[in-house]
């Protein structure tokens, strides 16, 4: 079977959208409007907004997930007060419940206001935070939730880019790669009034700045594209890039702290790089950099009416309604016998014919029921892959050829002596 597609087909939509606890107090129909929306915005994914523990809005996130929308949660919280890491195990336990996909712990530890002041001047700052953030981490992966990164102040009292770098170096030295493997980070994409390309390429393109130092004739993170430095410092690290969740993406500044009138051309912008396959260049004539792969879900958040923000997305929602229809009439002319949504790809048929093996499988298998083989065109066929590695087999050959089809949600799962984890690494 053929697997390509055209152009205007090989949309697979990453936007999202912040919903603040301000904007359910504030309008009791804004749920209601949300949903209508992205029904209409080929919007699939809403990024909740949670102040304290005690604040999640379990109704709210409960009538999303039901109306097909992928919740993930922002926990906004600091380490001024003491940490109570039994009511962050409740809220955990809770969001697994709900289905919740990712959560990004904490806000901003990189700020001097993150922290009582007593601990803000201890020279293992650093650790303190990984200790914490640690056992919150390893209580999601547990829940099979995605853990993620905070957010950092661009800049920030700690500079952000030798925070994250110190971080990930701290957690590899430590032998944390069950954690590292499951990272995703996060990032505020705020242009602080820059154009859109404001330091694209990150610190192997702009080599003399330096952190609290951006020479003339030099650019910095300070703007949308702070994912292209963050990336920079984890594959220095890591030697590979991490998945990665775009905040408040387009706003000059913080939200609150000041008025941006221009955020229809912003968000303009931002669509084309989102989805390069729709857009070719800006208005202007100008190329801009597509945004990379390694960025999961890209999120707003506008001081637009319902109807403004319709018209922007119109034409994400005509390429997936194409999608569809050209998927259903490729359905249409398979049997029934050929159609499933999740395939689980093995490294060989011995994990088909051994007992030992296919008994290590049977948990996933009885959770999920996926079709099961050793074919990837069989694969290319689903909607969702789920591909099992091992030490003698990384798959990578497998999982470039699935990459290509952007259709396809591939998820990894490794195996260890005696049980099986799966990597919430979506591709």
């Amino acid at each position: 079977m053929e697997h390509t597609t055209s152009k205007t087909l090989q949309i697979q939509a990453r936007h999202g959208f912040h919903i603040l606890p301000d904007h359910i107090h504030n309008d009791p129909a804004y749920i209601e409007n949300f949903i209508a929306f992205a029904n209409t915005s080929a919007t699939r994914y809403a990024l909740v907004e949670v102040l304290s523990c005690q604040s999640l809005p379990v109704n709210l996130v409960s009538t999303l997930v039901e109306s097909g929308i992928t919740v993930d949660v922002f926990l906004k919280t600091t380490l001024r007060e003491e940490f109570d890491l039994l009511a962050y195990q409740d809220l955990i336990n809770t969001l697994a419940n709900l289905h919740v996909k990712h959560v990004i712990l904490f806000d901003r530890p990189n700020q001097q206001d993150f922290w009582d002041p007593q601990t803000w001047i201890k020279p293992n700052l650093l650790e303190i935070f990984l200790e914490k953030f640690s056992l919150l981490a390893e209580k999601c992966l547990e829940k099979n939730i995605q853990p993620v990164f905070p957010p950092l102040q661009p800049g920030g009292d700690f500079w952000d880019t030798v925070f994250l770098r110190l971080a990930l170096q701290s957690l590899k030295d430590k032998g944390r790669s069950d954690l590292l493997e499951s990272l995703t980070l996060s990032a505020y994409t705020w242009t602080n009034d820059h154009p859109i390309q404001w330091g694209a390429g990150g610190a192997e393109r702009w080599p003399t700045s330096t952190p609290y130092y951006t020479p003339q004739n030099s650019e910095n993170q300070q703007g949308f594209r702070i994912f292209d430095w963050y990336q920079t410092n984890v594959k220095a690290v890591l030697n590979h890039s991490l998945p990665m969740l775009l905040l408040q993406a387009g706003r000059a500044a913080e939200y609150g702290t000041s008025s941006q009138s221009n955020q229809l051309s912003i968000t303009q912008d931002i669509l084309e790089v989102l989805y390069p396959n729709l857009y070719v260049r800006g208005d202007d004539g100008e190329l801009r950099e597509p945004i990379p792969h390694e960025v999961i879900t890209c999120n707003f958040l506008l001081d637009l009416d319902w109807q403004n923000l319709q018209g922007l997305f119109v034409k994400i929602q005509d390429a997936q309604a194409a999608r569809v229809e050209k998927s259903a009439s490729q359905e249409q002319k398979k049997s029934v016998h050929d159609q499933f949504m999740h395939y689980l790809l093995l490294p060989d048929e011995s994990w088909q014919s051994d007992p030992v093996k296919t008994a290590a499988l049977q948990p996933f298998l009885n959770k999920f029921h996926p079709q099961t083989g050793v074919s990837v065109n069989e694969a290319l066929d689903a909607s969702e892959v789920t591909l099992l590695v091992t030490g003698n087999d990384d798959m990578q050959e497998k999982m470039n050829i699935l990459a290509q089809n952007e259709s396809i949600l591939v998820r990894r799962m490794r195996v260890e002596p005696s049980n099986l984890v799966e990597d919430r690494n979506d591709l």
